[in-house]
């Protein structure tokens, strides 16, 4: 079996390459970037497009069974976006088989979707009609201005370049638009209970574990303006069977979750970046 090849990086905010170790994990370690505080794997397999590719491969048909289950769940995720309806263009990235972007395209959008998995974006467009870009949403090369909303959820934290993506997204969104994220918070009770047994540790796909700070430090740093960001979810107990939580940890779900809505401190990070009217 061919071992794995790994190149070192910078960090993608501000380009030092001076970090301070945060956790060693299996296939690499998370470090924090000591003059902005991303956080960051720096150590990154060559092949990621690949090992993407067949990790998404492998879980398709979960991912298109949601098409079916996810669709009221998803109407209500989508009703928060028509007060910035004007072109009527939204893109989602990172669309997978396409379950969002169906329901989006039944209310009325005009919609488009990106996503590296060559097979998820056949599926979406060859099963479902849809018209998704296979590549980056740097390679589709949208109009200027073009879209009301960008959506993403669950891509941020796979990304090996976050500024460029953001940089992008703020380019081809009309003045007025928005970009929505979700994506993993290292700043969370959850991380914090679980340590090395938290689900979203994972060196070889997660290269970036976000922070509310770092968060709103990105989307600064690319023009965004009125950052909006909040937290949701708390979890006491890991997916791991090799791992069981103490059994009283199930009495701090409910205080920890009312707290989060203060301190952002839940397990996922969303929010919304507005583009300058200007």
């Amino acid at each position: 079996m061919q071992e794995t090849e790994y190149i070192h990086v910078k960090c993608d905010l501000c380009g030092s390459s001076e970090t301070n170790l945060l956790m060693e994990v299996p296939g690499g370690a998370y470090h924090e970037c000591r003059t902005c505080g991303l956080i960051y794997v720096n150590s990154v397999p060559v092949n990621y497009e690949q090992l993407n590719e067949q990790q998404f491969t492998d879980a398709l048909s979960g991912y298109a069974e949601k098409i079916r289950t996810n669709r009221k769940r998803n109407r209500g995720k989508l009703k928060k976006f028509f007060q910035y309806r004007q072109t009527g263009n939204f893109l989602e990235i990172g669309c997978n088989a396409g379950s969002l972007l169906d329901v989006a395209r039944e209310m009325g959008w005009n919609t488009r979707g990106v996503d590296l998995c060559e097979t998820a974006a056949d599926h979406a467009c060859k099963k479902l009609g849809l018209d998704v870009f296979t590549g980056t949403v740097l390679e589709a090369r949208y109009p200027d201005n073009y879209f009301d909303v960008i959506f993403t959820v669950s891509v941020l934290e796979h990304l090996r370049h976050p500024l460029s993506t953001l940089t992008e997204c703020l380019r081809i969104l009309r003045p007025g638009g928005v970009f929505y994220g979700e994506t993993v918070n290292w700043d969370s009770y959850t991380r914090r209970l679980l340590k090395s047994h938290w689900k979203y540790l994972n060196a070889s796909g997660h290269f970036h574990l976000y922070t509310p700070t770092n968060i709103r430090a990105l989307c600064s740093r690319v023009g965004f303006e009125q950052v909006k960001i909040w937290s949701t979810g708390v979890r006491v107990r890991p997916k791991q069977e090799d791992f069981h939580s103490p059994w009283f940890w199930q009495f701090l779900k409910i205080p920890l979750s009312v707290l989060v809505r203060f301190t952002n401190k839940g397990d996922h990070i969303k929010f919304i970046a507005r583009k300058a009217d200007r």
